[in-house]
């Protein structure tokens, strides 16, 4: 056991917490972004305010006491202060985390074909096949295709051929073509007169397309955000390890509460 340096620094990203073993130099960094989920932020500020508490127990500790008892003090104090806190970021962010994914599976999931649809998806998915190198079934689905003959792949999963960052693409367009088709947006954006067209009938294309593109961008960086979230719970665990100079088995069960 040895005596504990916690710290404190304001980023223009967010607040951040040390904690350090001195004899070791061993460091833990605790970081909370300001751009979290909604519905996180209160939980993360309790979060980081309960750590912060943390940090000055273990400052007292390291003054007071003698090095072999700091690690035993800290690992009774760990679960009153963090318990609680803990469990509600990881509630808020679970929830999160389940609300983006059923939007997103309600966007992706692919509607039972009726008799219009169901040739053209069979069709999509005989030329999808036939297409001769990946070049070719990355360009039909990327930029020939259409939301049905999509829908077509997406069902029998055929998508999976192709490389990650295609399938990535190309899901993100099938999820832009669904979300404007699902909420009928293109009823929003009549086509404009132009001096080429000065009596515009139709769709504003152009801008259907754009407000589907930031509903996915909005999506992927939420997605993110969660995951942010995930690394903040791991980093909460490996702070309470460095504190009460346990195993990092032993802090995650100091921290909800299972020791």
């Amino acid at each position: 056991m040895a005596k504990l340096q916690p710290g404190s620094t304001a980023t223009p990203r967010g607040p951040m917490l040390s904690m350090t073993i001195v004899d070791t130099d061993r460091t833990q960094i605790l970081f909370i972004p300001k751009d979290l989920p909604p519905g996180v932020d209160q939980p993360a500020a309790r979060l980081f305010a309960a750590y912060t508490l943390l940090n000055g127990e273990a400052a007292r500790a390291s003054s007071t006491l003698l090095p072999e008892l700091i690690g035993p003090h800290m690992m009774k104090a760990v679960p009153g202060l963090l318990a609680s806190p803990y469990a509600g970021f990881v509630d808020a962010a679970g929830a999160a985390a389940r609300d983006n994914k059923k939007v997103v599976a309600d966007l992706g999931a692919v509607p039972a074909s009726t008799a219009a649809t169901a040739a053209i998806r069979q069709r999509a998915v005989q030329m999808f096949d036939a297409a001769p190198t990946i070049a070719d079934k990355i360009r039909l689905a990327a930029e020939v295709f259409g939301l049905p003959h999509l829908q077509g792949l997406v069902e029998v999963d055929a998508l999976s051929t192709l490389p990650d960052n295609a399938q990535s693409a190309i899901m993100d367009r099938y999820l832009m073509l669904s979300y404007a088709s699902k909420y009928g947006i293109a009823s929003k954006y009549p086509a404009i007169a132009t001096p080429d067209n000065p009596i515009p009938s139709g769709i504003n294309n152009d801008a259907v397309e754009s407000e589907a593109k930031a509903m996915i961008s909005a999506i992927r960086a939420l997605t993110k955000k969660i995951e942010n979230c995930s690394q903040i719970a791991r980093d909460c665990i490996a702070y309470v390890s460095i504190a009460c100079q346990c195993p990092v088995p032993t802090a995650f069960d100091l921290i909800t509460k299972q020791a």
